[in-house]
C-alpha cells in the first residue's frame, strides 16, 4: 500500500486536471487528494454525476476545504462524521468536506484546515443561488481555528487555507480587492507568524488566487499544479 497525498488548489466542478492525473501517474486506493478549495464538484441537485465521475477518475480518497464559490448551504446539509481524527461533512464512501479549525492527521502528518473567503464579484451573483454568505468564516470559526492552532501549534506540519495570508498579496500580480471590514488575511498573517518558526511545520498551502506560486519557502499558492506531500519541489505532470 502507498501512504501518497496529493494537492491541489481551485477545481471549480473541473474533471480535466483528474483526467490527465490518472492518465500520468498509477493511481491507487490507498492515495488521498487535497483540495483547497474552490473544489466546485457539489453545486446544484446534480452533483451526483460529478460525485460519481470523481470516484471513477481517483481510485482513492478525496478531500477539499471549501472556497467561496462553493454551495455551502449544500455542504452543511451532509452527514457530520470523523475522518483521520477531524470533523467533515461526508460526501461519499470516498468524498469528504473537511471544516474549518479542525487537524487531520494523514499517513503520518497532521493537517490544519480551513477552508473560506469573501468574493469579490458577489455583486454579480444571487444569494442562495451562486452565492452564499457562509462563504466567508464567522468569528466564532477564527475563534475556534485559533484556539485549535494555539492547541496543535507544535504538532502541525501542514497548514490548508483557501484564503492567503495578507502580506503575501504583495507578492502576486492577481490582485484581488480587500474590502476594509474583511479582516481575514490579516488574521491569517498572524496565524503564519505564529507557526512559521516550529519545528515541525512544514508548509503553507493555499488556493483562490489563481496562481501556482511560491511566495516562501513554507508558502505557496496552488492552482493547476497538483504536488506529492514529501515531494513538493516538483509539480506533477497531468498534462
Amino acid at each position: 500500500m502507498t501512504e501518497r497525498i496529493f494537492i491541489t488548489g481551485d477545481k471549480h466542478g473541473s474533471f480535466y486536471p483528474l483526467f490527465g492525473l490518472a492518465d500520468h501517474v498509477d493511481l491507487e486506493p490507498s492515495d488521498v487528494l487535497l483540495i483547497a478549495g474552490d473544489a466546485g464538484y457539489v453545486w446544484d441537485e446534480n452533483y451526483h454525476g460529478n460525485i460519481e465521475t470523481l470516484q471513477q477518475l481517483f481510485p482513492g480518497t478525496i478531500a477539499f476545504i471549501d472556497g467561496n464559490h462553493e454551495n455551502h448551504q449544500m455542504l452543511s446539509e451532509f452527514e457530520l462524521t470523523r475522518w483521520n481524527g477531524g470533523q467533515v461533512h461526508q460526501i461519499s464512501d470516498r468524498i469528504f468536506h473537511m471544516m474549518r479549525g479542525e487537524l487531520y492527521s494523514i499517513y503520518g502528518k497532521n493537517f490544519f484546515a480551513f477552508g473560506g473567503a469573501r468574493s469579490v464579484d458577489k455583486h454579480r451573483r444571487e444569494e442562495s443561488v451562486s452565492w452564499w454568505k457562509e462563504e466567508e468564516p464567522s468569528v466564532e470559526e477564527m475563534e475556534y481555528a485559533a484556539a485549535q492552532l494555539e492547541k496543535h501549534l507544535a504538532d502541525i506540519d501542514y497548514v490548508i487555507t483557501h484564503e492567503t495570508p495578507l502580506f503575501a498579496r504583495d507578492f502576486i500580480k492577481r490582485t484581488k480587492e480587500i474590502d476594509e471590514d474583511y479582516t481575514l488575511p490579516a488574521f491569517l498573517d498572524d496565524w503564519y507568524e505564529q507557526i512559521k518558526e516550529q519545528k515541525k511545520f512544514c508548509r503553507w498551502y493555499f488556493g483562490h488566487m489563481h496562481v501556482d506560486q511560491t511566495i516562501t519557502p513554507q508558502l505557496r499558492a496552488l492552482h493547476n499544479e497538483i504536488l506529492l506531500i514529501g515531494e513538493e519541489d516538483q509539480s506533477i505532470r497531468w498534462i
